[in-house]
């Protein structure tokens, strides 16, 4: 016993994984509360309304704050011990991207009507939850500066209880609204999110972290042209992702609902609400540790020995995962879920087993961002997300609803080609000995 203690606490990974798990425990406790709220209040055809408006708001978070997340991690990580440096790369930063979301709050302000008639499309008048959704977007900023210095110092512990935190109170403020006004209320607690997120990180901040780093000293407008370019390429590399994949799905839920029906598309947005509940513990997983690892040392050397110690490490954890969702399908439905979503059952297959490749690939692919590698990213994503939509648009009128999960799958089995193409050099080629 002593001796697994040992290797534990000898572990990074595994000590950043297991007290990530206290926050994944309580994020698939909340989650499946309030899917069951959802599913009963809303209904699948409400849910593929709420997958619409989620997909929109993520891409726009996404383009408010210039997709800037993983660069400032990256460039928190490798210069915190270079304060002039730091203060030069995140005062640029925040003048960047305060003015970007000041821009896309009075586009979206005043384009509020339209924008209810496209994604929401119902009897009902929704166009003020788009103002609100527009007048949040500085707010999202602040907090993903604030989150991503703390991934950057690597303050683990301090980052995790500060999304508990969030969590918790997201929950209670959505199940609230959701069980009380059904889908308008749900569609509201969306739009309030980043300010719940604003307000809970500042005040976390100025509580235990002021005296560590002060944040006024960080985030003011200050302009380096120089440091924008290094730091666009960040932008580049995740805006095309953030804006592109949101819009993809948008197209592919109207394809199911042309082809199949609006249950339908409620069915797959259930399988994905389950999906994104244990993939969490690895994405975070990866930004918490793999990424700030690889932007410290960005060898050839370290890069591969980050891959095979994540790999050893947390894939039996991740296969046993998958193979106990697989065996518990039936229940968790009947759990989360109503009998209306009954027809979500063989969706799953295809669906954890894509998210089994979308696992070994999001490990390998993170060496574009740490060595900010724009063009092989570009690459890789552009041929990833155009084979989704190829694919949904062939699959889903054959084979129906499990079409868009078996175009998951050919996605990410495609995906991982293409990366082991394009890092062939870094992956199998041999090191020179010094």
């Amino acid at each position: 016993m002593r001796r697994l203690l040992n290797k534990l606490n000898k572990n990074l990974l595994l000590k950043v994984a297991g007290f990530n798990s206290i926050y994944i425990l309580i994020k698939i406790g909340t989650g499946t509360i309030m899917t069951w709220i959802l599913a009963n209040y809303v209904g699948p055809a409400g849910m593929g309304v709420l997958g619409n408006l989620r997909n929109f708001t993520q891409g726009v978070w996404s383009f408010a704050s210039l997709g800037l997340e993983n660069g400032l991690v990256k460039n928190t990580a490798e210069h915190k011990e270079n304060p002039v440096a730091l203060k030069k790369i995140i005062n640029t930063s925040w003048t960047m991207s305060i003015v970007t979301s000041i821009v896309a709050a009075i586009v979206i302000f005043f384009s509020a009507g339209w924008l209810d008639k496209e994604l929401i499309a119902i009897d009902a008048d929704f166009s003020l939850i788009f103002k609100l959704f527009a007048v949040g977007l500085p707010f999202y900023v602040l907090f993903i500066f604030i989150t991503s210095l703390m991934q950057g110092y690597e303050w683990y512990k301090k980052f995790i209880t500060l999304n508990i935190i969030i969590s918790l109170i997201v929950f209670f403020i959505s199940a609230y609204l959701s069980f009380e006004y059904n889908l308008t209320g749900a569609l509201y607690a969306i739009a309030l999110v980043p300010f719940v997120q604003c307000v809970v990180g500042f005040l976390f901040w100025f509580t235990r972290l002021k005296a560590q780093v002060p944040l006024k000293e960080l985030l003011v407008f200050n302009f380096d042209k120089s440091t924008s370019g290094q730091l666009l390429k960040y932008s580049a590399m995740a805006l095309f992702s953030a804006l592109l994949i949101p819009f993809i799905n948008i197209l592919v839920r109207n394809i199911i609902k042309v082809e199949v029906s609006d249950v339908a598309a409620g069915w797959w947005e259930a399988v994905v609400r389950v999906s994104g509940y244990y993939m969490l513990f690895v994405t975070s997983l990866v930004s918490l540790y793999v990424l700030p690892n690889l932007s410290k040392n960005s060898s050839l050397k370290n890069y591969r020995e980050t891959i095979v110690h994540f790999y050893k490490t947390m894939l039996p954890i991740v296969i046993a995962g998958l193979v106990t969702i697989y065996l518990s399908r039936n229940l968790i439905l009947t759990i989360l879920f109503s009998h209306e979503f009954d027809g979500a059952q063989p969706l799953f297959k295809w669906q954890l087993l894509g998210d089994f490749i979308r696992v070994i690939t999001t490990v390998i692919a993170f060496r574009f961002i740490a060595i900010n590698d724009l063009w092989r990213y570009l690459i890789s994503e552009v041929l990833s997300i155009l084979s989704f939509y190829l694919l949904s648009i062939f699959l889903i009128p054959a084979f129906q609803e499990e079409g868009v999960v078996m175009a998951y799958l050919g996605n990410y089995l495609f995906y991982l080609v293409i990366l082991l193409v394009l890092l062939r050099k870094e992956l199998f080629s041999k090191m020179k000995v010094a």
